[in-house]
């Protein structure tokens, strides 16, 4: 399989990311840019909650079931919008030419992101087929192929994959339960499918969502909009970071759905520089993005809550303090104000009890808190190099909000991101900084992924004031008609487009590639092991069960190869025959306690890759170590150092 060949499977990943969440935003009445930036958060909460309520209905997973509940929802919005009509609350836009160029600018501007992003993650991966060679790829790999065995995709129950006979706890399973529905869809190869989703969120989710909040920062200024899409394309530490450290992939949905909840939020409380003409849009975009936000991942979720801290003081200083507001109605001004305090209260304790255990939270600082804010200033975040030409648009970007004293909450927003960084990167270890960063795992990595964010908004004002200063200067020497604005500012963006993809991005890119190259020495499966993997579908039975340790990748065996496998993730906890398998099983032919472990379990294959384990680790096996002077097992087939036996000590 080549690149050109997976263009119908891109369009099959398009479609289940874009027309569920656009049939919502034609529900609600939403046209141009926000109708589609906004579907796939959309969809994204629809796909999570379905998800968890589908296996209460004994429904299996499909997406028939997400196209249906998408419906239902759009016909509800569009009911609520024609009562509206009745009470005069909505207005319809006339049908205007004059926006035809400004709209056909901006397609074309997403086009050229969404190309260069893909083109990007294209050179990462290298081929359709390969996988992340890291740790966390065991889990989400096999947690597809669960779905697709169980029918269920719901975030409350995926960790029963892996919990062994314990109860199931909540893992962020929205990306899964997506990739799920283009495997079906498609019956393509699980991994082609992840790497085609991964690059469509990339290319077109992430910079659509930037679009959509430049739109909201700088209000109708097209160029400003266009402009906001080529820079989206320029940070090193997102997307691409999340798809090389991890791999993070529900993380990596999260954040890439925050440029549309920033703005949505926004939206909700005023803080734009025009509202949309209707009520529902405006109040009922948040409620709808917030749910996917969350269960893609709580961490997007909490850097949302986070970020929307100054968006919530802005509109509280700009309606009730500012010019002594609260005197105009003190009863709403003190409702106001309980609300505000009640929320604080409500983020503090989500703030406590919404983080991974204190033992999942271990991660050290990298640098000291003045390199930190270099890089924040630099935007070279985890020791990247300098992204001259962004980080230049983002501290006139600031300037130019001090200037003219607006637009508080973009500077709030990208001081907290900063701040953020700066702790978990350069503070020691210890109460303070886990107080403040063990949210996100004291994970450098994560939340230098956040520092685009909030880049990005302050860098789109650094191209206006940039573009308006030239268009002042070109009016001044030449007097030309207003066109030239057009002319300069496409001009800008042109030489922004191509500036901003030199040495940091290069460096992003050719870090990434590592972790996706299939060699013989690959961190999690060699090509040794990729190869007798591929060959079982013609060794082991379907009902067959292959004993296997996780730690050396042969449990993906389960995702690549559709056969059961005693164990789907390096982190799992096992039953107690799982348990006497894992310890004892070279020894099948002399302990009496094995075989009844064996013959309950189904396992009559066992896969080994050696001692070489992702991350350098070591964990014992001791029952599926040095079957090479087993009784209880014969060799089937060997691949350079890949092994796979038959256990014959059962039979």
């Amino acid at each position: 399989m080549h690149w050109l060949s997976t263009f119908p499977l891109a369009f099959a990943c398009l479609a289940v990311l874009f027309v569920p969440g656009g049939l919502i935003s034609l529900g609600l009445g939403m046209r141009g840019l926000p109708a589609v930036a906004i579907a796939p958060a959309f969809t994204v909460t629809v796909v999570s909650l379905t998800a968890m309520a589908l296996p209460y209905l004994h429904i299996r997973w499909g997406t028939g079931s997400v196209l249906a509940v998408s419906l239902l929802v759009a016909l509800v919005l569009a009911g609520l919008r024609l009562l509206g009509r009745k009470e005069g609350t909505f207005r319809r836009s006339a049908l205007n030419w004059k926006n035809i160029w400004p709209s056909l600018g901006l397609t074309l501007a997403f086009l050229a992101a969404a190309g260069i992003i893909a083109w990007q993650l294209v050179r990462v991966i290298g081929h359709p087929s390969n996988i992340s060679q890291t740790f966390d790829n065991v889990f989400h790999l096999n947690a597809i192929r669960y779905i697709l065995d169980t029918g269920n995709a719901s975030s409350l129950t995926i960790t029963a994959m892996t919990n062994g006979d314990q109860a199931p706890y909540f893992y962020p399973a929205a990306w899964h339960g997506l990739t799920a529905l283009i495997v079906q869809l498609t019956n393509a190869p699980i991994p082609v499918v992840v790497n085609l989703v991964n690059i469509c969120i990339a290319a077109a989710v992430w910079p659509l969502g930037c679009m959509l909040l430049a739109r909201v920062v700088v209000g109708s200024r097209p160029m400003a909009v266009m402009a906001a899409g080529l820079i989206s394309t320029g940070f090193s530490a997102f997307p691409i970071l999340l798809l090389d450290f991890g791999v993070l992939y529900p993380n990596f949905l999260s954040l890439s759905l925050l440029p549309v909840g920033i703005a949505a939020v926004a939206i909700f409380f005023n803080t734009v520089n025009s509202l949309p003409s209707s009520r529902l849009i405006r109040y009922a975009t948040a409620l709808l993005v917030v749910p996917g936000v969350a269960v893609a991942h709580p961490n997007g979720f909490m850097s949302l809550l986070v970020l929307s801290l100054p968006i919530v003081v802005e509109a509280f200083w700009c309606r009730f303090l500012r010019g002594g507001g609260f005197r105009a109605d003190k009863k709403l001004f003190a409702t106001a104000t309980a609300a505000f305090v009640a929320g604080l209260a409500v983020l503090v304790v989500m703030w406590i009890y919404i983080r991974p255990p204190a033992e999942a939270a271990t991660w050290n600082r990298i640098q000291t808190s003045g390199q930190a804010i270099g890089e924040i200033l630099t935007n070279s975040p985890i020791h990247r190099p300098v992204a001259w030409v962004i980080s230049a648009l983002v501290i006139i970007g600031l300037l130019e909000c001090m200037r003219k004293r607006r637009h508080f909450w973009v500077v709030g927003a990208f001081v907290i991101t900063g701040t953020l960084f700066m702790v978990v990167s350069g503070f020691e270890p210890g109460g303070l900084r886990n107080a403040i960063t063990g949210v996100w795992y004291n994970d450098s990595f994560r939340l230098a992924a956040l520092l685009p964010l909030t880049a990005l908004p302050l860098a789109t004002l650094g191209f206006v004031g940039i573009a308006d200063r030239l268009n002042l200067l070109v009016h001044h020497l030449w007097n030309p008609k207003k066109q030239a604005y057009a002319a300069v500012s496409a001009l800008l963006i042109v030489v922004i487009a191509f500036t901003i993809q030199g040495g940091s991005m290069q460096f992003a890119i050719n870090s990434a590639k590592g972790v996706y190259a299939e060699t013989p020495n690959a961190a999690l499966l060699s090509s040794d092991e990729l190869a007798l993997i591929d060959s079982l579908d013609r060794i082991v039975p379907k009902d067959a069960v292959i004993a296997v340790q996780p730690w050396t990748g042969s449990a993906l065996a389960f995702a690549l190869a559709n056969r059961q496998t005693t164990s789907r993730h390096t982190l799992s906890t096992y039953t107690k025959n799982q348990e006497i398998i894992n310890t004892k099983l070279r020894d099948a032919g002399t302990d009496p306690s094995v075989c009844p472990a064996v013959l309950a379990t189904g396992v009559q294959f066992v896969l080994d890759f050696g001692t070489k384990e992702v991350n350098g680790g070591h964990h014992d096996f001791p029952g599926l170590d040095d079957l090479s002077s087993s009784t209880a097992v014969s060799l089937v087939q060997q691949d350079g150092q890949a092994k796979l036996y038959r256990v014959i000590a059962c039979r």
